[in-house]
């Protein structure tokens, strides 16, 4: 028999090594498979068997350290000031003992404590000069384009300060859901999107995704000048116009509970994921005088609201096969009742969140709703009764082969005509986000495609055809056959803005055909023929806001023999695919002309503000150099791109020359 003592040793080893995989699986991969309660009901038992044992604390114990997000492809970045977590607190007890060794005649700040990716921005004399993910704490990945692309951030402070500023960048549930529906329902949920776009290599694939950021506190350079309060450094930071977390509240102790279940009320309609509440000293001194752990600070907490559980039965498992072939499990449940709506199916995302959890038929679970959307099996209570499942290697609904693409956790049916992909896009092509054609609907569809009378575009468009058809089925009341067949006809109204991302093509979604239209590729001839052009990647890569990625698939696209020949037969159809003539403005002073900017600007932040001007007055917009640029507008901090437009004798314009030029003509700005 072992000796007693080993049996904590055995126990720390086992507590580490489980706390740093859910540290690998939060950080890293955006991919957690446990609470934050469990998280830290696991990470308090390791630091009290650590306190008891401290012969058998590791140096790399996870109690010693935070989490870490650091990536191989970016530099890194030594933080000022060391990076740390907040410790969680699940209820008013908790709480208020926490207040009492802190402070009770103090005065608290309450904010939200938003579900987003951790950012801290750099200003150095009122430049933005770097942007750093929170990483280990210590160090972090710079990301600085990326974070730059985020609307509303200010590159450049009227004060000129020297600061260190911390944030949240998120992304609405409403903007989430639109850009998910638009890639076809890759994404699990808000956070994973906001934490993986700014950690990818190509800035311009970011500034489509629609990031915003909050920020909540600061560390001013050179000693804190006077600061003496967090409320002072909120107002400091609202001059310099950064977007600021709202709702946030410095009250009295007297007050914090009654305001925190004011906040708990309004949770569920801020339109953006919150997991709970950050409440921290307003007192910048006695923030110092009690310091900070190796983890976190002594003088801030985190008060979680509990997510919302259920438990019940996975009764089936089936699948969910997208427009883009993505095959997604879902449990099928005992029906349950979770924030208001009967429960049925859960996700279950793809199989290794299966394998992770031990998820199967007849396993007792328990589901919450993901950021507030989407219902998902979060933990196995009680194993399955048939063994842990297996996803198919075949198409439920075609029997093609499954397989993994782009190196995605997630298996793809690539047969276009899978009975389920087509139906998924009809359904998507006449949603309400894209032709919006009214009285048709995922029943509809269902109707036409399992009758035969729609299984594609060509088919739906020609279904006036079938009038006769559709009146002997008995499904459907005359009335109701002429608004379907009225509505479809309506529909060919719709102009290329519209046509183009309905189709639903991988990379051309609402925001790229802007892009194109602004940039004179305004119809589907004109894509074409760019296509057939030898220098049609560069052309393509010059737009601003298009990157090699979308460049690649967009390419594909205008190459692909049946994507040619559905579009060349939805023409002939009667559908636009050529941008309709908008009543243009008559000032038109940018018209012919290529613009690219660098540097940073006092009146256009962010930049693209300018860029956005020239562009609804007739110019182009590029994101690189090249003797097709006609004018480089340039501020402060201009580097290569200036060099390259002196070199090649372009037109060179500074920020006042400009906004002499926008009131010469009459242009706001």
């Amino acid at each position: 028999m072992a000796p007693k003592e080993e049996d904590p040793k055995k126990r720390i080893r086992a507590l580490t090594k489980e706390i740093k995989a859910h540290n690998e699986r939060y950080y890293k991969n955006n991919t957690p498979t446990i609470s934050d309660k469990e998280y830290d009901l696991l990470f308090s038992e390791l630091k009290k068997l650590e306190e008891n044992y401290p012969e058998f604390v590791s140096p790399n114990s996870p109690t010693k350290t935070v989490g870490s997000d650091l990536s191989s492809q970016f530099s890194k970045f030594k933080h000022q000031v060391p990076v740390l977590s907040l410790e969680n607190t699940y209820n008013t007890e908790e709480l208020w003992e926490w207040i009492v060794k802190t402070g009770e005649d103090e005065l608290y700040s309450l904010e939200w404590k938003i579900d987003g990716a951790s950012i801290l921005l750099y200003y150095v004399d009122g430049k933005l000069e770097n942007c750093v993910t929170r990483g280990t704490g210590g160090i972090g990945d710079v990301v600085t384009e990326n974070v730059k692309t985020i609307k509303g951030l200010p590159h450049e402070l009227k004060s000129g300060r020297t600061v260190t500023v911390r944030g949240e960048i998120y992304m609405n549930f409403s903007d989430f859901e639109e850009f998910n529906e638009e890639y076809g329902g890759r994404f699990a949920n808000p956070r994973n999107l906001s934490a993986g776009s700014i950690k990818q290599k190509d800035p311009a694939e970011v500034a489509k995704r629609p990031l915003r950021i909050f920020v909540y506190d600061a560390i001013f350079g050179k000693g804190r000048k006077g600061i003496t309060e967090h409320k002072e450094i909120l107002k400091l930071l609202k001059e310099d116009k950064f977007p600021l977390a709202p709702d946030t509240e410095i009250i009295p102790t007297k007050q914090l509970l009654q305001h925190i279940e004011a906040f708990r009320k309004k949770k569920d309609k801020t339109g953006f994921p919150v997991d709970g509440l950050v409440i921290k000293l307003n007192s910048l001194e006695k923030r110092e005088s009690l310091g900070e752990t190796s983890q976190s600070p002594r003088w801030a907490r985190a008060f979680k609201f509990d997510a919302l559980l259920k438990d019940t039965v996975i009764e089936d498992i089936d699948f969910a096969i997208g427009r883009t072939g993505k095959i997604t499990p879902r449990a099928k449940v005992t029906p349950t009742i979770l924030a208001g709506t009967t429960v049925t199916y859960a996700t279950l995302h793809n199989q290794d969140y299966i394998n992770e959890l031990g998820a199967g038929i007849g396993a007792k679970v328990l589901i919450s709703k993901r950021g507030e959307i989407i219902p998902a099996v979060e933990k196995v209570i009680s194993p399955p009764t048939q063994g842990v499942f297996q996803l198919p290697t075949e198409c439920p609904s075609c029997k093609t082969h499954l397989e993994k693409v782009d190196d995605s956790v997630d298996f793809f049916c690539t047969n276009r005509h899978c009975p389920e992909r087509e139906k998924n896009s009809l359904i998507f092509f006449c949603a309400k986000k894209q032709m919006n054609i009214e009285n048709i609907g995922e029943k509809q569809i269902e109707i036409f495609y399992e009758q035969g009378l729609a299984k594609n575009l060509v088919q739906l468009y020609s279904l006036h055809k079938k009038r006769e058809e559709l009146l002997a089925m008995n499904r459907f009341a005359e009335k109701s056959v002429d608004n379907i067949l009225s509505a479809i006809e309506k529909s060919k109204e719709k102009d290329f803005r519209l046509t183009l991302p309905s189709l639903g093509l991988n990379e051309a979604g609402h925001k790229v055909t802007e892009i194109l239209i602004e940039n004179g590729l305004d119809s589907w001839d004109k894509l074409v023929a760019l296509a057939k052009k030898k220098n049609a990647e560069e052309e393509l890569s010059n737009l601003h806001g298009i990157g090699p990625r979308t460049v690649q698939a967009l390419l594909g696209h205008l190459k692909d023999k049946e994507t040619l020949t559905l579009v060349k037969n939805l023409i002939k159809l009667g559908l636009k695919f050529k941008a309709d003539e908008t009543e243009k403005s008559n000032l038109q002073p940018f018209i012919d002309q290529s613009w690219c900017v660098t540097g940073s600007f006092e009146n256009f932040q962010p930049r693209e503000k300018a860029l956005d001007i020239i562009t609804k007055h007739g110019g182009r917009k590029v994101s690189s150099v090249s003797s097709k640029t006609t004018h480089l507008l340039y501020g402060p901090g201009a580097g290569s791109k200036l060099e390259k437009a002196e070199e090649l004798g372009i037109t060179l314009v500074n920020e006042e020359e400009f906004l002499s030029l926008l009131k010469k003509e009459g242009i706001p700005h």
